[in-house]
């Protein structure tokens, strides 16, 4: 059975390929999206007199992020009050992916405006649910380097069983039974 996944302080932080909407207040012909590029860095070319700054955006918080940016649209003298404000308009793919003996194999995102965490009956019903050859006893989930047995039918048959959680990144794998 895969680990409970830990929620840290970090959960909302901002991820390389989020696009971010950068605001400040009382200047809305400042207002522009971005995208956090994969080294986690944004460019925002309203912020310095030669026309850019790249900012590091990864692992920070909105409000952190707007903060950074507000100081340095006053020490550029671009403002005399910046108040910036960040927002993560469109998240970073968070995604789960289903192979083997489904209705639909395939990767899939968690929906939106939930955290992005399903118990794995959901993650496996969302790929149309398991075959008739299925082996549910069975399952397996990769998550990173580590791998885990799920047996389906004692979640479904037997209460007080821990709840497997799905989250970003895992793999599931719904094996064939053998005759």
């Amino acid at each position: 059975m895969p680990p409970p996944p830990t929620v840290t302080a970090g959960s909302s932080a901002i991820r390389p390929g989020d696009v971010l909407t950068i605001s400040f207040a009382g200047e809305p012909d400042l207002t522009q999206q971005t995208r956090v590029d994969w080294n986690g860095m944004i460019y925002v070319p309203t912020l310095a007199a030669d026309g850019g700054a790249e900012i590091r955006a990864a692992g920070s918080s909105p409000s952190a992020l707007a903060s950074r940016i507000s100081a340095l649209a006053k020490e550029n003298k671009m403002l005399v009050d910046a108040r910036a404000q960040v927002l993560i308009t469109e998240f970073a793919g968070q995604a789960y992916s289903v192979l083997g003996q489904v209705t639909q194999p395939g990767r899939y995102t968690f929906p939106r405006g939930l955290p992005p965490r399903l118990p794995i009956e959901e993650a496996i019903a969302l790929a149309g649910g398991c075959t008739r050859l299925a082996r549910q006893s069975q399952v397996l989930v990769k998550r990173g380097s580590e791998v885990y047995f799920v047996n389906l039918e004692a979640l479904a048959s037997q209460p007080g069983q821990a709840p497997a959680i799905i989250i970003p990144g895992d793999v599931i794998t719904v094996s064939e039974r053998r005759f």
